[in-house]
Formats: C-alpha cells, structure tokens, sequence
C-alpha cells in the first residue's frame, strides 16, 4: 500500500482501520441483540484492535462492551468500561480547541456514558453516586441543546431533548 501511496499512505490505512472499526461495532450491537453475546464480543475485540488510534471510536467500542457485561449481568466490568469511555469521551473534549469544543459535544457527548453509568449504580445500589451522573448529563445534555437551539433543525434537536427526559427520570427516582 505504502508503495502505491506514497506519503499517503498511513491517512488511508488509518482511515480503512476506522470503517473497520466502525462495522465492527455496529455489526456487534446487531449480533448482541440478537443474543449472540459470543459472536458479539468477538467483533467488539476486533473493533478495539482497528480503533487503536481514534479515541472516538475506541469509547464507542467500550461503551458497547459495556452494553454486552450489562446484558451478562457482569455490572462491575460493564461500569469498568463505561469509565474508561468516559475518560476517552473527556479526554476529546479537553484536547479541542475553544472553537471547536461546541462541536465536539455535539458529535459525541459524554451525557449518555453518565446516564448508563447511572443505571448501572443504581442496579448495584449504589443511589447518590448514580443522582451524581445523572445531575452531570443532565448538564451536559443542556449545554448541547443551546448550542443547538440556534442551528439545527427539529429533527435534530427532538432525540437530545429525549435525553433530557431520561436524566430528569433517573434523578426523580
């Protein structure tokens, strides 16, 4: 590849690495919910090889392990994953400049890994640290949705105002 590419080579192969890992993870939900928990895993293993260098992807990926450990009933390793979701998902926020640090919450926000890190404590029983993450998505969600009151459509807003409703629900009980 390198000899047909040239210095261009190592932006293709990173980008061919990323569709794989995209796939990967879709077709591991996919299997996951048709109660493939093996073939699912599997494909999420090949998923974290291929996103070695896209920390974007590699938190999408542990979040999806996190959904198979929660679907096992292995809670503690679903929240294991979650957290180091969460650390990536941070990680890309504070490495954005201030210009794009908008755009950066509303292609991944990190309000979604808190509200499944609030249902897994709440199912360990561990109440105020999951009010914790819900209080903190509920934030999140918020900031998201005034930066897009002003640019985007209907369509786009009405999924993100759903989180809200989650957060509101998982600090109200």
């Amino acid at each position: 590849v390198k000899t047909y590419l040239g210095d261009t080579a190592d932006e293709f192969l990173q980008g061919v690495h990323n569709e794989i890992a995209i796939c990967c993870n879709v077709l591991s939900m996919n299997r996951l919910q048709l109660g493939d928990h093996k073939l699912a895993l599997d494909l999420m293993k090949k998923a974290e090889i291929y996103s070695e260098n896209n920390d974007r992807l590699r938190a999408v990926t542990y979040n999806n392990y996190a959904c198979l450990f929660r679907k096992t009933n292995q809670l503690r390793n679903a929240l294991s994953y979650l957290e180091m979701g969460l650390e990536l998902e941070y990680r890309l926020i504070n490495q954005a400049t201030q210009a794009t640090v908008s755009d950066c919450l509303i292609v991944s926000n990190p309000a979604e890994i808190h509200l499944n890190i609030c249902a897994i404590l709440s199912q360990l029983s561990k109440h105020e640290l999951a009010l914790h993450h819900a209080m903190k998505a509920l934030i999140l969600i918020q900031d998201e949705l005034i930066l897009l009151t002003d640019s985007a459509s209907p369509d786009q807003i009405e999924p993100r105002t759903t989180v809200v409703v989650i957060a509101l629900h998982n600090i109200a009980v």
